[in-house]
């Protein structure tokens, strides 16, 4: 995953915004100044959600003992590897996000690791992590981002994920959750 900071200096209102419009897409947006208060952030919501089984690739934005220690205490299990089964089977993935989009409530995961895909796509609840300062405030600025960040080169499978997955194809019925998880958690950390 690459490293993206292009809101160095404007994080507060960004974050006011960003918050707003995700929460208008009823999305849960948290803030911790740490990694380790999100680990205990991350502890209320499998808490407060339930949560059996939790998967996750790889993660740079936490500590992995501090987070396996967070699980094991809540008695949830925890795939930390690439295992298709368990990872059907969780009930929470968390993956990290490269760039938000305040004007839009929106993020943007270079989801070219299957194991990422897989994470933020298959279990009901996703808790998408995000650096405060990776925000942007358009999507024409994250595109700028982008581009620059991969010298032109952009990977193979880009993914802009915006709220829960929705549908209405189904009868002209609103549906939640039917292409990806129903519940999306975004976890911004200082």
């Amino acid at each position: 995953m690459r490293a993206f900071f292009p809101g160095k200096g404007r994080n507060e209102d960004l974050h006011i915004l960003f918050k707003g419009k995700a929460e208008e897409l009823t999305v849960t947006v948290l803030r911790a100044s740490s990694g380790k208060e999100a680990v205990g952030f991350i502890f209320e919501e499998i808490k407060r959600l339930k949560i059996q089984n939790a998967a996750a690739p790889p993660l740079s934005l936490l500590d992995d003992k501090e987070l396996e220690r967070a699980f094991c205490s809540a008695g949830v299990g925890f795939c930390r590897e690439l295992d298709l089964e368990k990872i059907e089977r969780a009930d929470m993935g968390i993956s990290e996000f490269d760039l938000g989009i305040a004007e839009l409530g929106s993020l943007f995961q270079d989801a070219s690791g299957l194991h990422t895909r897989l994470v933020s796509m298959l279990p009901p609840v996703h808790l998408a992590l995000l650096r405060t300062s990776s925000l942007v405030e358009t999507f024409a600025e994250a595109l700028e981002v982008i581009e620059k960040a991969y010298d032109g080169q952009l990977p193979p499978y880009l993914s802009f994920i915006t709220g829960p997955s929705k549908t209405a194809d189904i009868e002209r019925e609103l549906t939640i959750g039917v292409h990806g998880p129903g519940t999306l958690i975004i976890l911004c950390v200082d």
